[in-house]
Formats: structure tokens, sequence, C-alpha cells
């Protein structure tokens, strides 16, 4: 970066500054999107660290991963036959999560299903180790993923390209954001678990304050984005859709709290795994309509 970029960076009101840290740790967080952190950007700066998350960009990094996605299945479409292009994109988002939410998912059912109490459940998702539960976890999500989207990449070649836009929309514009969205809310509305570690770390950022004029920034430009193309195109069941994958993340959240105490950094991978699978369901529903 050149040095007259460095200083009109560094020149840029310390509320944009902030913002976009957030941004940068969500991005690293949520994605393996290149976001350069701060320190590139703007230099090093000597104050008292501070933890950041992101988690008021969350539904916008939803929305930059669903753009990349959307893009992705609208070239590979002209070149692929359905089943492939479902394959296609089941790998693609794994690869453009860095498969976190996948592995907090796994070590998640592990404890669930193969715990006798929360204490239990909790020392058992500690271990680094995967079991049979979660490796089925895995793959059954990996299945209905990859079933979801070749229902829906079907629909894709049967249906006229204005009508396989619209689709394509629903499902990455929408379900993304709304998930990532859903999951910050389970956070809120949830205990968690431990006292330390990564969940109770990342629920001490999720504040009224961050989510505040940031978050509902972030938030307002995914809905808009989703929503406005989304009901252009497809009309009500784009907003069906987006409730829906909300409302998936909260009990999928209210799940795991109940068997847990609380959730876990594990668990919001879980989270956003098994609310992604319903909502990518509910589009299945709903095709008819789009």
């Amino acid at each position: 970066m050149s040095q007259n970029m460095r200083e009109l960076l560094s020149n840029m009101p310390s509320w944009s500054r902030e913002q976009y840290k957030e941004l940068a740790a969500a991005g690293r967080f949520l994605s393996i999107l290149p976001l350069p952190d701060s320190t590139r950007l703007f230099g090093a700066e000597q104050v008292v660290p501070q933890l950041i998350m992101g988690s008021s960009y969350f539904p916008f990094i939803g929305l930059l991963l669903g753009l990349i996605l959307w893009i992705v299945g609208l070239i590979f479409r002209l070149f692929v036959p359905a089943i492939a292009l479902a394959a296609i994109l089941v790998v693609a988002l794994v690869i453009l999560t860095g498969g976190l939410h996948l592995d907090g998912m796994m070590d998640s059912f592990d404890g669930l299903l193969g715990g006798t109490s929360p204490e239990h459940k909790l020392e058992i998702m500690r271990d680094s180790r995967v079991g049979s539960f979660g490796v089925l976890a895995g793959v059954c999500v990996l299945l209905l993923k990859f079933a979801l989207l070749a229902s829906l990449a079907v629909t894709l070649f049967q249906t006229s390209s204005l009508q396989a836009t619209a689709l394509m929309t629903v499902v990455f514009l929408i379900v993304l954001p709304a998930v990532r969205w859903g999951v910050v809310l389970a956070v809120r509305l949830f205990p968690s678990a431990r006292t330390t570690g990564l969940g109770a770390s990342f629920r001490q950022t999720v504040t009224l304050q961050r989510l505040g004029i940031a978050g509902g920034t972030s938030f307002l430009i995914a809905l808009i984005v989703g929503l406005a193309v989304g009901s252009w195109l497809a009309g009500l069941a784009a907003l069906l859709v987006w409730v829906g994958a909300t409302i998936a993340a909260l009990l999928a959240g209210g799940w795991i709290a109940r068997n847990l105490g609380g959730l876990t950094g594990d668990s919001y991978g879980a989270i956003i795994e098994i609310s992604e699978v319903a909502a990518l369901l509910l589009v299945v529903l709903l095709r008819s309509w789009l």
C-alpha cells in the first residue's frame, strides 16, 4: 500500500475506522474473505486492546458470501448439469467459510448426543477429536444441503432465465444474510454455557451499543439488497424465507441452549449449519411461488 493511501486512510474519522475494524473482524470470523486488517490499513494504534468480533456486520458478511455464490451459480449453470452445480455450490460454501461452522456443528453434536448432562456434554465438546455423532451430523448436513440445492438446481434448468435468477437470489442473497443475523440474535437472547472461552467472549461483544447504528446499518443493507432484489423477482416468498431463516436460527439456538445450559463458540457454527438447512428446505417448499 502506498504512503499516500495510508495517510488518506489514517485521516478517516475514528468512527469509520472503528466500523472497518468490526467489518474486518466479522469477515475473519465467518469466512476466508481477504479483508485486510486495520493494522495494515491504518498502521499500529497505541490504544488499549479491545475485543472485537464484528457481530454487527454478520448479516453484511452473509450478503457478501451470498453474492459470491450467486455469481458462481449463475456462471456454472451455463456449463455443468444440475447435480454438478449443487456439488460445486456446497463445496464453495464450505471453502468460503473455511469449514469453521461445520467443525463447530460436529463438535456440538458430539456433546449434544453423546453426553448425559450439560456438564458432560460440554466436556465432550472440549475434545478436539471428532466422534461418531459429529461425523454423522456433518455427513447429514452436507447431504441435505447437496440434495436441497440439487432439487433447486434442477428447477433452475427447467425455468426461464428470470425465474432462475429469482431462485438463486432467494437462495443466496436472503438465506445467508438472514441466518447470520439470526445467530447474532440467538447469542443476544441465550446465555453463554461457559464463563470463559470463545462463546463467552463473543457474547460480551453483542451489546445494544454495538448493535445500534452500525448493526442496524449492516442489517438494513443486507435486508434491503436481499429483499429488494428478492421481492422484485420472487415476491412474498422472499420475505417468508428471510423470516423463516431467522426463526430457524433462533429455534436451533434455543434447543442447544436448553441442552447445554447456554451457547458456546461451537454452538454458533451449529446454529448456522442447522438454520441454513432449514432455510434451504423452506426455499424448496416455496419454489413454486418463485
